[in-house]
Formats: structure tokens, sequence, C-alpha cells
């Protein structure tokens, strides 16, 4: 019988809002619970590579449970269907062999869910509302967090160790990203391999640019490593259940409340794998990009104007002046004039201003509204309407002149060392960089 817990009124709230769920579990936890990571599985045949790799992590302090969600949709193929129930024993007696006090495995079936629901975001959904349960069930929802891993990630040995200890250091977080690294070299087909340093190279290069803008909320929104606070999951009405870019949705709710935080002293290793199993993302993009000597990223212009504009912005106090308003039309570029017109924007630029009297809660307004949906909005319309598209090893490295990365000028353009370059840069972290202004 599913147990019900009265630990915390605001786990009964959110369930009753957002979830609907009962707890699925059983067996009670470990009282100094801590962490749950949370790893949905479709047909994913080398899962329990992901959950050994869980295993041989060094010790904790405090306990880690570990829920794999098995889903599919209720009417998938008969071969899908009966993969995913043997993946579900399997994971089962898997955890009845591996879990120890301080480490717990659970899996869950959600192999009932409608076509319209199911896919990683109800999956990551189902495992989270879980983990609120296991927390709650603890009495360690205020410190408790929730992490995100997928079931083709392999991770470093202080994985666990390192998750505990930066959520002990950094007690005013709402979430962090988990530094990752994709394979650029192994066993599939080299093809793979260079379709995906090229992709990495281009997640890396978008958020460096962001950052070079001076967006303040420039992070990577990675669905295997990103982790939460259980009271801020909560607080923002918890996973969407979008079949792709769940994950990006998710985080751009939880990235601008500020304090959001990198985790780099520990790396995951996301699958390179080709897929086609969602609209876009990793594996599709792998998968497009498979045979092509090049990746098209976005012209670096784009974030040159973006660069220009934030500046204006942060430059200008509305409050200034008897009649408050926006950065007047003429020192703004014109493509995102036009940008902020298709999207009828200045009504909602100067609903950043009204009702506040504070500069600095006048710019985590707009930031707010000009978030990172409405920075990618506007790098689409850019390249759509003005600037077209650019090789990324060219953008990264214009990208690494302006930012005058060590050695900028004598990095090869080659996109593995372009790469590594990055992730050498990005591996420093941002949190001391990130502009402290925007704060309500």
């Amino acid at each position: 019988m599913a147990h019900t817990e009265m630990t915390d009124s605001r786990v009964e709230y959110y369930h009753k809002r957002f979830s609907g769920r009962i707890a699925l579990i059983d067996t009670p936890p470990a009282p100094n619970l801590l962490g749950v990571i949370v790893i949905p599985c479709f047909c994913e045949p080398h899962w329990e590579n992901t959950l050994q790799a869980l295993v041989d992590c060094l010790p904790t302090n405090s306990a880690f449970e570990v829920i794999m969600v098995v889903n599919a949709a209720a009417e998938a193929s008969h071969e899908v269907l009966h993969e995913q129930k043997e993946t579900l024993a399997n994971v089962r007696r898997f955890a009845a062999q591996n879990s120890i006090s301080r480490l717990r495995f659970h899996a869950l079936s959600a192999l009932e869910l409608s076509n319209k629901q199911a896919g990683v975001g109800t999956a990551r959904k189902i495992g989270m509302d879980e983990a609120l349960h296991r927390l709650n069930r603890a009495g360690q929802i205020k410190r408790g967090f929730i992490v995100n891993l997928d079931a083709d990630c392999q991770c470093d040995p202080n994985y666990l160790l390192a998750l505990e200890d930066h959520f002990r250091k950094h007690p005013k977080t709402p979430g962090c990203n988990v530094h990752f690294e994709h394979p650029m070299t192994g066993e599939m087909d080299p093809e793979i391999y260079e379709a995906i340093t090229r992709y990495e190279l281009h997640l890396r290069y978008y958020v460096e640019a962001l950052r070079y803008a001076g967006f303040p909320y420039a992070y990577h929104t990675i669905g295997s490593s990103m982790a939460v606070r259980a009271p801020v999951y909560m607080a923002q009405g918890g996973m969407n259940r979008k079949k792709a870019g769940e994950d990006f949705y998710f985080l751009n709710k939880i990235i601008p409340l500020g304090g959001y935080t990198e985790l780099t002293e520990t790396t995951v290793y996301p699958s390179p794998r080709p897929s086609d199993r969602v609209p876009f993302g990793t594996g599709r993009a792998v998968s497009a990009q498979m045979g092509k000597p090049f990746f098209h990223s976005y012209a670096f212009d784009s974030f040159l104007d973006l660069h220009y504009f934030f500046k204006r912005v942060t430059a200008h106090d509305p409050f200034r002046f008897k009649s408050p308003s926006p950065v007047p039309r003429h020192r703004i570029p014109s493509l995102i004039l036009d940008f902020i017109e298709s999207i009828n924007g200045w009504s909602r630029w100067q609903t950043c201003i009204q009702g506040t009297q504070s500069y600095q809660t006048y710019l985590a307004r707009f930031f707010r509204w000009f978030d990172g949906f409405q920075c990618m909005k506007y790098i689409h319309f850019s390249r759509d309407n003005a600037y077209g598209k650019m090789e990324v090893s060219e953008a990264t490295q214009r990208l690494l002149r302006s930012i005058e990365t060590r050695d900028a000028y004598n990095t090869p353009e080659q996109p593995a060392v372009l790469l590594k370059h990055l992730r050498a840069h990005q591996r420093k972290g941002w949190d001391s960089q990130q502009p402290h202004l925007f704060k309500s």
C-alpha cells in the first residue's frame, strides 16, 4: 500500500495542485536522505552502466536515492512495451541487489502514459514528484535536492560527493548545473564523435556568447546535468510535461530566481549516440550532423547586437526622469528594434518600470521578461532576417577573440581543439563573474 506522508503541508499542497499522485514507493527512506537522482528510461539498452557508475561512486555522508522511471505510451508497439517491461523487472532486480543504506535504488513503472503525455518531460515529472514524497517522508524537504540524470550517462566517481558538498557550501542556491562533457572518442562510428564534438561546441558557444552579451542568466540547460532544491521545485510548480526541451523551459523558471550556481568539480558524460525520438536535442542534432564536415551555428553579430543592447539597458536608469521610460529607441540596434516590434514588446517593457521605484527591481523585471526564451527568439529572428548562419568553429573563434581568453588568437579552428578550450574556460565557473545587480 502506498504511503501517505503528513510531515510538510507544502508537499501536500503541491501534490494537490500540480501532481495528484500519491507516493508510489512504500519502503521508508533513510532519515538522513539528502539527494534524489531521477533517471527517465525509455528503450535504453545500457541503463545498467549508468546505475553501476552510481554504485561505484565514493561514499557520502548523507544518503541518496535513485529513482528510475521506466516509461512508455500505453499505445506503444508490442515490441517497445515488452522491452520496457523487461527493463523494469531488471532494474528492480538491480535495485534489490545493490541498494545499501546510503544509496538506494527504485524503479517506477510509467508504461500506461497517454500518447499526448508520453515523453521525457512527463517521466522526469513522475520521478521528481516522487522525490518530494521521499524527502518529505525523511523530514528533509528544507535541505533536500533533486538531481536529473539520463539512462545513457556516465559520471565521475566523486559525483555524489560533489553534489552533497556543493549544496552544503551553497545553502541559498536554488539549483545548479553539473559540468558535462560528451565523449569525443570511443567504440562508435568516428562520424558520431565528430558530430557530437561540433554540437557540444555549438552549445558552449551559445552560452558563452550570451555571457559576453551581458545576459545575466546564461547557463547550460541540459536535462542530464541539472539539480534543484526541493522547496524551489515545489514553489515553481514542478517539472513540465514537454516531450522535448523540458529542461530549457524548467530551468528558465529556476535560473532567474538568482543565485543559480555551477558544479564544476565533477563531470557527467552524456551519450553521443544519434537518435530521432525527439524533434530536437542532442540525439537529433547528431543524426542531422552525421557525415557533414561543418555545423551551422548562430552568427556572432547577433550577440554583438545583444551586447550593445544590454549595455544600453543596464546603463539607463529610468528613474532619473520624471516620466520613466525604456531606453530611447534611437540608441537601440535596428534589428533589435524590429524584434521588439514583432513581439509587441514595448508595452511589456514599460510594465517592467511601472509599479516600482527601484532601478535594481526594474532590471530584475526586465531580465525576467527578456529572459532566456526571448534571447533565443531574438537569435532566431536575427538569423532569419539579417545575419544568417555561421560555421560553429568560425563563430567560436570570433567569440574567443572578443572575450580575450588566453591563447584565443592562437587556438586552431579545429572543432575538437576549440571545444577543449571552451570546456576548460567554462569549468572555471561563472559564479564569480555573474552580475549581482538583478535582485528583486
